[in-house]
């Protein structure tokens, strides 16, 4: 059986005047007339027929980074007018956005607030509901539970993670002198994927500078940079004591169904939390900080 290793490699951030996006136009592979859908003008699906469609969770990351790439191929076709090229493109991301449960979740949230505007309850419980079991097929709906990580200076602590509507919320059960047990020491907003080829404007500035963080999966066949789930956080920071407590700018980051980690993105500190279970897992992680 081979055992796979995970690097998880921090790449240090400076602040920069440009972004540059990986890939190039989006190559016109098919031929298609423009506009035309690939599956023809069909009835409108239902909602369970949409949760057949969905990617595996582990197809998810990698997803939405072509659906970056294709939004910005899409965004330089209009400014060229090359309106037959936007017109596949906007095709393509379509179909990708078909696959990916958050798109889904992000078109029901709003049609959720329309209805309550409107004082159309019945239906917005319907759609409240259509939301929840939309969480099945959301891997950042599946952390709640005890969690162990090694915190820098402070050593093992152990969190628990619940839900408060979308947003995770880590509570540490294992206090320091920094955050005590019962505080919250980090938390993160779970409506929208962090998206890797998102354009600058996309960007906030603090986000622009610190680490980030690339998992490598290695193996005897040799290494290759893995696409993983972000979500927009922030991370818990104190003096002694639980003085000047605050905020700062992090990231959740999904690394497997039972490791995630969490980037204090400024600070530079990144700590991986398994979730707790017997037995010992067959995943290693290894953080190592180089210059970008």
């Amino acid at each position: 059986m081979r055992i796979a290793y995970l690097l998880v490699t921090l790449l240090t951030l400076l602040p920069a005047s440009g972004h540059l996006v990986g890939g190039g136009r989006h190559p016109a592979s098919r031929i298609r007339a423009p506009g035309a859908r690939a599956d023809g003008a069909a009835a409108a699906p239902t909602f369970e027929s949409k949760l057949r469609h969905f990617a595996p969770a582990a197809d998810l990351p990698a997803l939405r980074t072509e659906a970056a790439r294709l939004e910005n191929d899409l965004q330089s076709a209009v400014e060229e007018q090359d309106f037959a090229a936007a017109a596949m493109l906007r095709d393509d991301i379509s179909q990708l956005r078909q696959k990916d449960p958050a798109f889904l979740a992000s078109n029901l949230r709003e049609r959720l607030e329309v209805l309550v505007r409107r004082e159309s309850y019945g239906e917005a419980a319907t759609t409240r509901d259509q939301l929840l079991v939309l969480r099945r097929f959301q891997p950042q709906y599946q952390l709640a539970g005890l969690w162990k990580g090694v915190y820098p200076n402070h050593g093992e602590a152990t969190v628990k993670i619940h839900y408060e509507g979308d947003t995770l919320v880590a509570v540490k059960m294992t206090g320091d002198e920094h955050v005590p047990a019962g505080e919250t020491t980090f938390r993160a907003d779970l409506t929208t994927p962090w998206q890797e080829g998102a354009s600058v404007e996309e960007i906030d500035e603090e986000e622009l500078v610190g680490v980030r963080v690339e998992v490598v999966s290695v193996g005897s066949d040799g290494s290759e940079q893995r696409e993983v789930e972000r979500y927009h956080g922030e991370g818990r920071v104190a003096a002694r004591g639980f003085q000047h407590a605050h905020y700062v700018p992090g990231q959740l980051i999904l690394v497997e169904p039972d490791t995630i980690g969490f980037l204090w993105q400024q600070m530079g500190i990144f700590v991986v939390f398994n979730r707790e279970q017997d037995g010992p897992g067959e995943m290693m992680i290894e953080q190592r900080a180089v210059d970008a």
